[in-house]
């Protein structure tokens, strides 16, 4: 029987949460593999071989380096869930701006922990990832199919448009044209679009689509009412590495790797 490990490094724990939503889908799954590790739902864990290990959380600890270090050892498969994992996420965005010592201080008043710590990363920058599924939390429905496609011996495959064909698709009103900060032209789809949907803008959780134009983003934001300044750092919430070459004052806008 295929067996399925779900790590957690550092994070909140809702991309793991949105697979125990999972319900129906998540029953059919265990008649067909063996869930062998998995802390946060089941306390019988054992920590071998695994054909698939998905991760989510940022390597933060030392610990956490271990950890993934492990389970890429022993993972056929390694896939990196939720936009921590992916990008590194919010606790990433401050990485290129500031010392480790400067956010600790900052964040707990000391530099001096009970523990090890890193600047977050993400888990592609410490291990080789075969799959990522971002969002913050991840799809549920994206973790389902890509199960299933894994299960079945076909690789995961999902395309890397902008939120606005989701938009597009649910008649959702572009948000942009009236006046509202969102990133859903320079965002990766599959979410379903639900911030839109209730006149909020994209928040770019899921990272980058193919080929984003930062440059027209940031003007946009501009008119839109956000300061330059302001609209780098809306940009840089969730992206983690992915924002670090975002920058002010017409200063180079890329992608160090890739969409």
């Amino acid at each position: 029987m295929v067996k399925i490990g779900i790590m957690g490094l550092t994070g909140c724990s809702g991309c793991q949460c949105e697979i125990l939503n999972c319900q129906d889908a998540l029953m059919k799954l265990l008649g067909m593999v063996e869930i062998s590790y998995f802390p946060l739902a089941q306390d019988n864990n054992t920590f071998e071989e695994f054909d698939v290990m998905f991760v989510e959380g940022s390597v933060t600890t030392e610990e956490d380096e271990a950890k993934v270090l492990k389970a890429r050892e022993k993972s056929k498969i390694l896939v990196a869930i939720g936009s921590c994992a992916c990008y590194g996420g919010v606790q990433a965005q401050k990485n290129d701006e500031a010392s480790l010592e400067e956010m600790l201080k900052t964040v707990y008043g000391r530099t001096e922990l009970f523990l090890k710590v890193t600047k977050p990363r993400a888990v592609s920058e410490v291990v080789d990832v075969d799959y990522e599924l971002p969002g913050c939390p991840l799809d549920k429905r994206q973790f389902v199919y890509a199960v299933s496609f894994l299960l079945n011996g076909v690789k995961p495959f999902f395309p890397k448009i902008p939120v606005c064909h989701e938009c597009k698709l649910s008649e959702t009103e572009c948000l942009t044209l009236k006046g509202i900060p969102c990133q859903g032209p320079v965002t990766y789809a599959g979410c379903g679009a639900p911030c839109t949907s209730q006149g909020v803008g994209c928040q770019g959780c899921r990272g980058n689509c193919d080929f984003p134009n930062f440059d027209e983003m940031l003007k946009i934001l501009n008119q839109n009412g956000l300061s330059e300044k302001d609209a780098v750092a809306f940009l840089k919430v969730f992206r983690g590495y992915q924002g670090k070459e975002i920058k002010v004052n017409g200063e180079e806008r890329r992608n160090e790797k890739g969409a």
